[in-house]
């Protein structure tokens, strides 16, 4: 029995490999729903296809032939009449089905189905969920949803989505898979915000044949993807989801995980939104932490964790040393540390004395190190004490805590800072809303930069791989 489990997963890896393989990088995209009428997913679909510069053949399929957003198309799957890495389903339930049932008989890799209308519509949903059931028996291609945004892939110029949330992510070393679109585009776009770029981007939504457990595997093995974040309502594999975490976390790579569902109330939700059951929250907290999953409590907190473990430097210890141009927030920042678990130690001797150069006497060289305004008027300190303070030997972590930046001088200092060692630096910049200096510097580096010290102390946490969770 063991074995015949064995051969079956085996089997399974390999299907669901050749069919992501040929959804990352597909030769050809068939949209079945493709339309002329703005407002409507088939035309959201193909125009942002189009926009974002995919190069491999889209080809439009619309009952009524003709031209649309430039592109020739065929009344139907059939008349294709070749090969098929993708087919987006972007049509009423019903019709869907009858193109999933016609993708039965051709040769077709992968379909996504941004339709909805299954499982997650309850009662009036599940004639519609059997009957997808039934198609996807002995399907010789593999599903992606139905009932998801689609699927993104920065470097390839692919955005299989109805929603513009995707626009403009910067490749890079995180995937996301998310049960949850909006969500999926939420973590993205802040992670984008903070110039943390984006490997893929799988909405899974029902996971009615693919589960987060497959995409996990597949994109969690890519040489490209260092942090893996996802979100989950249920994990509808998830002995398989736990072996392929702990496989992850020998590998040296990172799962931030947010599990909805967690109160009465959000468990009734996850039900009307997915079609899923949630199932027990405590027992996956403890499977979490057994297999190394850093959960996070919610979206921001996630993506706070990531932020820090995108940049891929691991710290070898828990000592943080902490530079602040204002004695408040690095007491603040201070606490937080030192509640999460983390030391503030006093610098060493070295350390306070390269500071006393740049430090009035009004500040303090100890730890946190108070720089007071007067970096301010002289941009380069900042960078120069927290050049010190990540070389001092019984610093682990170093933390800059900015405020307004009155010129691109400061930030450029702090980015060369960041280059001059191989330790973890954060970031915290309360300003930058109101600052007259742009953050691409750091952006372009992926310095992890944070709006606050609660923020940064989210990830801090998952820098020191804390298996429970992170708020």
């Amino acid at each position: 029995m063991v074995e015949l489990d064995t051969n079956r997963m085996a089997e399974r890896r390999r299907s669901v490999a050749q069919a992501l393989d040929g959804l990352f990088d597909p030769g050809t995209i068939a949209v079945v729903g493709a339309s002329r009428t703005r407002g409507k997913l088939g035309q959201a679909v193909l125009a942002l296809l189009k926009s974002n510069g995919y190069r491999g053949r889209i080809i439009p399929v619309n009952p009524s032939g003709g031209e649309i957003e430039g592109l020739e198309a065929v009344r139907s799957l059939e008349e294709i009449g070749g090969p098929i890495d993708v087919v987006v389903l972007a049509t009423p339930v019903g019709v869907a089905l009858d193109a999933l049932e016609s993708c039965t008989r051709l040769d077709v890799k992968v379909v996504v189905g941004v339709t909805s209308g299954f499982s997650e519509a309850g009662e009036d949903g599940q004639e519609n969920e059997l009957r997808l059931r039934r198609i996807m028996q002995n399907a010789p291609f593999r599903l992606v949803g139905p009932n998801c945004e689609g699927v993104v892939r920065p470097a390839s110029d692919l955005q299989l989505t109805f929603s513009p949330m995707f626009n403009d992510l910067r490749p890079g070393p995180v995937a996301i898979i998310s049960q949850s679109g909006a969500l999926a585009g939420l973590m993205a776009l802040r992670l984008g915000e903070r110039g943390v770029g984006i490997n893929a981007i799988v909405s899974s939504g029902n996971e009615t044949d693919l589960t987060a457990a497959d995409l996990l595997d597949y994109l969690g093995n890519d040489p490209q993807t260092r942090v893996v974040l996802c979100y989950v309502e249920e994990l509808r594999d998830g002995r398989r989801f736990v072996e392929v975490a702990r496989q992850l976390a020998k590998a040296g790579k990172h799962v931030v995980a947010v599990k909805g569902g967690r109160s009465r109330a959000g468990s009734r939700a996850v039900q009307s939104h997915t079609g899923a059951m949630a199932g027990d929250d405590r027992v996956i907290s403890a499977v979490f932490r057994e297999t190394g999953v850093i959960r996070a409590r919610e979206s921001v907190a996630a993506v706070d964790a990531v932020t820090a473990l995108a940049a891929g430097r691991r710290p070898a210890g828990n000592r943080v040393g902490i530079i602040s141009v204002t004695g408040g927030l690095g007491v603040e920042m201070t606490d937080l540390a030192e509640s999460a678990g983390f030391e503030v130690p006093v610098l060493a001797e070295a350390t306070q004395t390269a500071l006393s150069r740049y430090v009035p006497f009004y500040g303090s060289v100890s730890n946190p190190v108070d720089l007071t305004g007067v970096v301010l008027a002289n941009p380069t300190y900042v960078g120069r004490c927290l050049e010190a303070v990540a070389d001092d030997p019984g610093v682990d972590i170093a933390i800059a805590i900015i405020t307004f930046v009155p010129d691109q001088q400061f930030i450029e200092a702090l980015a060369e800072a960041f280059d001059s060692t191989g330790k973890p630096i954060l970031i915290v910049w309360t300003g930058a809303a109101r600052s007259n200096a742009s953050g691409e510097a750091l952006r372009e580096r992926a310095v992890p930069v944070y709006d606050s010290p609660a923020r940064a102390a989210s990830g801090l946490a998952a820098l020191a791989a804390t298996t429970g969770e992170v708020s």
